[in-house]
């Protein structure tokens, strides 16, 4: 689906020509400071750099849409990091957020999920190699990210102790949107009447 790119000239706002249409990502990017949050998490998402450049733009509230089965916990954490470092709200609106995914769900300012979303909490995962030392190296790292994701859900709003939280991620752990919202990941399931709201 194409959108057509206004610009203005002279104070006008004139239609450019059909080589210049935009898709919806660049239409709700331009138009409404909204990133679509897509796929795995990796360290090639150029999230990270659009957040900071809306930011030099302007501090209205940026929004993003997450649909991820989670993904690579040290680009995580630095789109964590990204989103608290700036002065722009966020919200996240989560579609289906498993895994890493589920914590920048939680991190945003205003928290939504679609009637039908999924959130999923489980342990980090990883393979391990190597030696007996090695292995002693990736235990330690793998107990690190598993406090380090502890820590921001707890800082995001979570609404169980440390203890429960270690124990409800020891599996896969599955929450419908309500029980999401009653964990403290989420704020509200996201209505027509909001989504119009965000989108003016």
């Amino acid at each position: 689906m194409i959108y057509p790119r206004i610009t203005k000239i002279n104070d006008k706002d004139v239609l450019v020509d059909d080589s210049q249409m935009v898709g919806y990502k660049e239409h709700m990017t331009q138009e409404h400071r909204a990133l679509f949050f897509e796929g795995v998490i990796s360290g090639a998402m150029e999230s990270h750099n659009a957040l900071l450049a809306f930011d030099t733009i302007s501090h209205e509230p940026i929004k993003i849409i997450i649909t991820s089965p989670g993904g690579d916990l040290d680009s995580t954490f630095l789109f964590y990091d990204t989103m608290k470092l700036i002065k722009s709200p966020i919200i996240t609106i989560g579609r289906y957020c498993a895994s890493a995914a589920a914590i920048l769900l939680a991190a945003g300012g205003k928290r939504y999920l679609y009637p039908h979303a999924k959130v999923m909490l489980h342990l980090p995962a990883g393979q391990m190699g190597g030696d007996a030392k090695d292995w002693e190296i990736q235990h330690k790292q793998m107990q690190s990210y598993k406090n380090k994701v502890v820590d921001i859900l707890s800082e995001c709003g979570a609404k169980k102790n440390r203890e429960e939280i270690l124990i409800d991620m020891d599996r896969d752990f599955w929450l419908e949107p309500n029980e999401a919202i009653d964990y403290g990941l989420a704020d509200k399931i996201i209505t027509p009447e909001i989504w119009r709201e965000l989108c003016r």
